[in-house]
């Protein structure tokens, strides 16, 4: 029988033993986060050095393609058409690297919801169809001001109309509307499509994430969701995904509201 003695030190073995099988388990975790990590930073860097040096040899097929285009080769605009898509997803690896790493440049200055609504829609005149998009600005306020980056945020609802367009029914318009609530400007993308699972909600943000109930679509690299949201952040905003009431999505892009003088707001910015 053990006396209070060695009961006391077997109590205090068993706990620091305890204790440095934890401290081990926890190294060890640490250590595979650490390589996950720099797996992670690897692959980043290794995307984005294979897309810089594609560049040039795709810019070389593309005026090859044009030069036998000009001589009557019916397959050459095909081989365009092609590499103008490839250039694209290059161009798409390159920026989200640079958004991941934090050296995307952005230009926050005040611009009206108004004029970025309306080049959204001009922009995508040529890849529209026959589709529309229905447009909707709250105009009970002189004007809706925000400060963020013009370009990028065209660049941002473009990607968002453009997506909704994919999903939605043939004749179904999609919705692109844009009102102030509190210090944010909130530009909202909706569309009448099958909507995202409850699972895949966030996961869709996730670069090269496709859902498994999305349509098949070989020109689509899964890059378009995550994109907008790095942009949206590098402007300190962000974009969330809403379930829309009666079935579709709707898309939220918020950016920082901006309140002008009276006479300011009059005349726009």
């Amino acid at each position: 029988m053990l006396d209070a003695a060695r009961r006391r030190f077997l109590t205090a073995l068993a706990y620091y033993a305890a204790l440095g099988i934890e401290r081990v388990r926890l190294v060890a975790e640490a250590e595979r986060a650490e390589a996950l990590r720099e797996a992670d930073r690897l692959k980043d860097i290794l995307l984005a050095s294979v897309s810089h040096d594609l560049r040039t040899p795709l810019t070389a097929i593309k005026a090859l393609a044009q030069t036998a285009a000009g001589r009557g080769d019916a397959n050459a605009r095909v081989i365009e058409e092609q590499v103008d898509r490839l250039s694209r997803f290059v161009g798409d690896i390159l920026d989200l690297s640079r958004l991941k790493g934090g050296v995307f440049p952005v230009t926050l200055e005040p611009n009206t919801a108004e004029d970025v609504v309306g080049a959204v829609t001009r922009q995508l005149q040529p890849v529209l169809g026959g589709r529309s998009v229905a447009t909707s600005i709250d105009m009970t306020q002189p004007a809706l001001v925000g400060r963020f980056d013009f370009v990028q945020t065209l660049r941002i609802l473009s990607n968002l109309v453009e997506n909704a367009l994919r999903y939605s029914p043939p004749r179904a318009p999609v919705e692109l509307g844009v009102t102030r609530q509190g210090g944010s400007l909130l530009f909202t993308v909706a569309d009448r499509g099958p909507g995202i699972p409850a699972e895949d909600r966030e996961r869709i943000f996730a670069p090269f994430f496709r859902s498994p109930t999305a349509a098949p679509d070989a020109g689509r690299a899964g890059l378009g969701l995550s994109i907008a949201r790095r942009l949206a952040e590098a402007q300190g905003g962000r974009v969330r995904y809403e379930p829309r009431p009666g079935g579709g999505s709707v898309f939220v892009l918020e950016l920082e509201a901006l309140d002008l003088p009276a006479g300011e707001a009059e005349e726009g910015v």
